[in-house]
């Protein structure tokens, strides 16, 4: 049985083509009507052709091959089929002319044909929107907020601070302690640099004149509480029971004599509060009960009042350039913040800061230590002075004087003394402290030192003024001495064997 052979398929067979563009292109013999079809006569030389697939969000055009029938692009020449670099040369002729050809003129089509005049652009431009990649659209501002080139003063440092807090690195400080405003910001603001308030403590011309207009303002509510006082007499004199008129008056006046006292309160004392304190232990109210833990049975309330109020105690704000900063040689507005011992600037200032001297006869490692001790030495309490000079650390001293409420009987007066003895036997860190010239002293760690130090720090520095000539003082002997150094190692190191013992 002889099998015949299968008949060949034949392939989709295409002619060279001209648009009315002039374009030329490969087409199906079966074309569109619209095309005119013209051979190239046999003796020209054949142009490379191509055939490209179409995007189908795109209207294709009706002179090229439908996207799903090509399967490979074909490139021709007078010898055949191109290959390699004369391929790629002759794709990127073909591309380079199908641009120049495109931007002659663009052919849009829509279902009733070829769109012209205004229809074609308007499609053109949607085709060309749908096409570009989407760009990121800068937030517009609700319907009561402002711009940023619309916020001025704190409402713009707010702003940028709430942006600072998702972006710190693009939002940093200048040398002069300003804000300032990088390149390149997530929120796409100018660069810029907006100045920072200095906060200060008020200057003395500031305090009289707070002082003069309390003054004045008190005088006037004396003067009108007078005046009410005398009509109140008045009243009570004229006072009938069975005339409801008298009656009236003496309550009205009463009422504004109240409404003045409540304001001339206010104005001799601005700063007022009252805390409860919920059912204290007895020791913290009542100090000569150093070990009653007991509960006291009732609340207690503190009460407080100021002739200044909170805002002008702490200080002003001071607008950018107002608040004048001199060097450590003067200024009374220069602050210098005591952190730790480390610091380079003000660690010798500190209270814990290590270096032997000799006060009331006994050697301290540390005016911490030297204050701590001084205490329990005025309340005769020989067992812990023994442990508080049995260590050099300013921590462990804090731990065994913290279960004591009991303070010193006047502490910023022990604190000048002891200041006073330690600086007077070093020339150095006397030079230290008189070079600080009038900058005012902040203790930031709370736990070693208090308000009291600051100031005992501030009144001695005075004192080493006075006596600019006078030559330091011997340290003098000494009957009880802290632990050295090496006593100290040697207890650190036998607590850490015990504890391995015990584990």
């Amino acid at each position: 049985m002889s099998s015949q052979p299968k008949p060949k398929k034949t392939g989709t067979q295409y002619e060279v083509a001209f648009n009315e563009s002039g374009a030329m292109s490969r087409v199906p013999v079966t074309a569109p009507q619209g095309l005119q079809l013209q051979q190239l006569p046999p003796n020209l030389p054949r142009p490379a052709i191509t055939s490209t697939a179409i995007n189908a969000s795109v209207q294709q055009p009706i002179n090229s091959r439908p996207a799903e029938e090509v399967e490979e692009e074909l490139f021709f020449n007078n010898e055949g089929p191109l290959t390699g670099e004369a391929k790629e040369k002759a794709v990127a002729e073909a591309k380079a002319k199908a641009s120049q050809e495109n931007d002659e003129e663009e052919l849009v089509f829509n279902n009733e044909g070829q769109l012209t005049g205004e229809a074609r652009e308007k499609a053109l431009a949607e085709t060309r929107a749908l096409q570009a990649p989407a760009q990121p659209q800068p937030r517009k501002p609700g319907k009561n907020e402002k711009t940023f080139a619309e916020l001025q003063g704190t409402e713009r440092m707010k702003y940028v601070y709430r942006l600072r807090a998702k972006a710190p690195r693009f939002y940093t400080y200048t040398d002069e302690g300003n804000l300032r405003i990088e390149p390149n910001n997530p929120a796409n603001l100018p660069p810029a640099t907006i100045p920072l308030r200095a906060f200060s403590e008020l200057r003395p011309e500031e305090l009289e004149e707070i002082e003069r207009a309390q003054e004045e303002k008190m005088r006037d509510i004396e003067a009108l509480y007078d005046a009410k006082l005398l009509e109140l007499r008045e009243a009570y004199d004229n006072y009938v029971d069975y005339l409801e008129d008298t009656h009236l008056a003496v309550v009205k006046l009463n009422e504004e004599l109240r409404e003045l006292s409540v304001t001339r309160n206010k104005t001799m004392y601005p700063e007022r509060w009252t805390r409860v304190i919920s059912n204290p232990e007895t020791r913290s109210i009542l100090l000569s009960e150093t070990y009653e833990e007991r509960k006291l049975g009732y609340d207690v309330f503190a009460f407080k009042r100021y002739y200044l109020s909170k805002q002008d105690a702490l200080g002003h704000y001071r607008e950018h350039g107002e608040a004048k900063m001199e060097g450590m040689s003067g200024g009374g507005t220069v602050v210098l913040f005591l952190t730790n011992p480390d610091d380079e600037t003000t660690g010798s200032f500190h209270p814990a800061t290590e270096r032997e001297f000799v006060h009331n006869e006994t050697k301290y490692s540390s005016p911490y230590q030297a204050f701590q001790t001084e205490r329990f030495k005025e309340m005769e309490n020989e067992g812990m002075v023994k442990k508080l000079l049995g260590t050099r650390s300013a921590k462990t001293i804090r731990e065994l004087v913290s279960k004591e409420p009991q303070q010193a009987a006047n502490p910023q007066k022990l604190w000048e003394e002891i200041l006073e003895t330690f600086y007077t036997q070093f020339k150095d860190a006397a030079d230290k402290l008189k070079a600080t010239g009038s900058a005012r002293f902040h203790n930031m760690d709370k736990l070693l030192g208090s308000v009291e130090y600051a100031n005992a720090l501030a009144n001695v520095r005075t004192k080493l003024k006075e006596r600019e000539n006078d030559a330091p003082s011997s340290a003098g002997p000494a009957k009880m001495s802290v632990i050295t150094e090496d006593e100290q190692k040697k207890a650190k190191v036998g607590a850490i064997i015990n504890n391995f013992r015990r584990g």
